[in-house]
């Protein structure tokens, strides 16, 4: 019986890649979480929580909630294309054809790609991470003030470091989930199809909820993107204890 799905999954997987785009939808899914995760970190910050350790991995959770609901969303659109009667269906044979796939797109193309690979961490950190770079060789340097000042920069210099560092281990993880999007989308359309009763025909076969299977795959490294962005808020806030977003850190390093 598993054999038997892992199949089915496998010839929805090779069609998904022949008749659409899923990793170009995933990463649409995942410009939307990172725009939910930004919007809330702005939200909480205004609410008075001026801690970014701490808004961080509120606001992933958060759009991991939201991820869930655009994957259900997908799967909703899906299940509109699909024609129970056809016998085909026994064969999963309803993978919309190209043009059919191209619409699907166009309903996640509303949000726009400002992740870079389209999590919280794109959505929230926007272009500071990245000038941030030249903060360390900037920082060593110091004022010509003292020992004191040039430690001090120095601490600076390394704590952005730690934080650039953690950003990078985060999109790499959100990549990750680009990188699995057509076995992911094939398994929870498999498990969706089964569960709605879609196609009768096919016996034998284990119905799963979808949300087993996208929890399963996804929750991994949406924690590493949780942790590793609590890490650079909290190096963030250790360098410029004063600040309380990315935009003001950056200030602080440009200023000295």
């Amino acid at each position: 019986m598993t054999k038997t799905r892992e199949r089915k999954i496998e010839i929805i997987e090779r069609r998904l890649l022949r008749r659409s785009v899923p990793r170009i939808q995933m990463s649409l899914i995942l410009s939307l979480t990172a725009l939910v995760g930004f919007l809330t970190s702005f939200s909480l910050l205004h609410l008075g929580v001026p801690w970014m350790w701490l808004r961080y991995p509120i606001a992933i959770s958060i759009a991991y909630c939201v991820f869930m609901l655009l994957l259900a969303l997908w799967l909703w659109l899906q299940r509109r294309s699909l024609d129970p009667d056809v016998p085909e269906l026994a064969d999963l044979d309803f993978i919309p054809s190209g043009p059919s796939g191209a619409d699907e797109s166009s309903h996640f193309g509303v949000g726009g790609d400002f992740g870079g690979g389209g999590d919280f961490g794109g959505g929230g950190a926007g272009g500071s991470w990245e000038e941030n770079v030249s903060t360390p060789s900037g920082g060593s340097s110091g004022p010509s003030g003292g020992s004191t000042a040039l430690d001090l920069d120095l601490e600076e210099g390394w704590l952005v470091v730690i934080a650039i560092i953690a950003l990078v281990g985060g999109l790499i993880a959100s990549f990750y989930v680009i990188y699995i999007a057509p076995a992911l989308l094939a398994e929870i359309l498999v498990d969706g199809a089964l569960v709605a009763g879609l196609y009768k025909r096919v016996k034998h076969i284990e119905q799963r909820h979808w949300l087993r299977a996208a929890v399963r795959r996804t929750l991994v490294p949406a924690l590493i993107v949780a942790l590793c962005f609590t890490v650079a808020g909290y190096a963030l806030q250790k360098a410029v204890p004063e600040a309380s977003t990315i935009g003001e850190v950056w200030n602080h390093v440009r200023r000295h």
